[in-house]
């Protein structure tokens, strides 16, 4: 018995309902879609970076908060203030992979180096983590905030250097910040125009060798330095430091034009022999998480150089690598 062929109804009606399917479906996908653009967009004002650059508070308002065993007393509209409010710190991924640096290698003893330490936000942190910090930071402006923090929370053993780092002594052109990251100023003039950046007035600089070589204290266990491309007259500077402390060095690397560092064979002539380089893994929900990955700097060398901009890389010396921690847990 043959079966009847089905007539052209039918297949209309199962187009028909695979269509209507389909719309369904692309109208579902739409709403998803449009839905989560709606949330980035709403993420993105409510984003601190974005709400300092922007300026769109009715006003700035002054606070204070307590985080990882100090207070901080920031202003709203400052790129840096704005992120320890609600992140609760600013870089928070750093601070924690110099703490479980200094748990890994036992270096509680030791004193910490913050070049270009702003308003303090790591000097306060490492500050109870380490017998002394060396606070380095030259801007006037930045420095009375920095005074204000330190005796907000009575810390002793923090002690400030109102200058710069550099490979001289002497007094040259700050560029000053004229953005929301008041820790964009630099003694560095050349790649900074497009920025906007004025003369702010000529501050003073010393070697970091003249501070730290014949300094009373603990000896160097770490060091971070953030100078906006300045860091390779930092460097230069500190060669006789690094060689007699052989300290863990956490720098962000600014290449040209912003900076002047070229080349890993270029960075490496900046530090003594035997010393291992890595980069931190960059990622947006470190600032929030702390969470870090390091990863060996060399394989991916010569695309930053080439690229260009700025990473966070670490130096750290070989007998002390095999210590180096390499990621957060979760």
């Amino acid at each position: 018995m043959r079966l009847a062929a089905p007539g052209y109804r039918f297949f209309f009606v199962l187009a028909v309902l695979v269509a209507v399917a389909a719309m369904a479906l692309a109208a579902k996908f739409h709403r998803n879609w449009k839905a989560a653009n709606e949330e980035v967009a709403l993420r993105n004002e409510m984003n601190p970076f974005a709400i300092s650059l922007s300026k769109t508070r009715d006003r700035e308002y002054t606070f204070i908060v307590e985080n990882y065993g100090y207070q901080y007393r920031g202003t709203t509209g400052n790129l840096i203030d704005d992120s320890v409010l609600v992140f609760g710190a600013w870089e928070k991924h750093i601070l924690l992979f110099l703490e479980d640096y200094t748990n890994a290698t036992g270096t509680q003893d030791t004193a910490f180096v913050d070049v270009g330490a702003n308003t303090g936000q790591y000097a306060l942190f490492m500050s109870r983590r380490v017998k002394l910090v060396h606070a380095v930071e030259p801007f006037p402006p930045v420095l009375k905030n920095l005074h204000a923090n330190i005796k907000l929370n009575s810390f002793t053993n923090i002690k400030v250097h109102e200058v710069g780092l550099g490979d001289q002594v002497g007094s040259i052109p700050f560029y000053e910040p004229v953005d929301a990251n008041h820790g964009g100023g630099t003694f560095r003039g050349e790649g900074h125009d497009g920025k906007g950046q004025k003369l702010s007035a000529q501050l003073p600089i010393v070697t970091g060798d003249s501070l730290f070589t014949s300094a009373d204290g603990p000896p160097i266990g770490s060091m971070k330095i953030d100078i906006e491309g300045f860091e390779e007259a930092a460097l230069k500077g500190l060669r006789q430091t690094l060689e007699k402390y052989r300290p863990l060095v956490v720098v962000e690397v600014s290449t040209p034009p912003a900076g002047s560092i070229a080349s890993l064979d270029h960075l490496k002539s900046l530090f003594p022999a035997n010393y291992e380089f890595f980069v931190l893994v960059e990622n947006q929900k470190q600032f929030i998480s702390g969470r870090y990955e390091v990863v060996e700097f060399p394989p991916v060398a010569e695309a930053f150089f080439k690229e260009g901009g700025q990473r966070n890389l670490i130096a750290v010396s070989a007998e002390k690598s095999a210590k180096l921690p390499r990621q957060r847990p979760n």
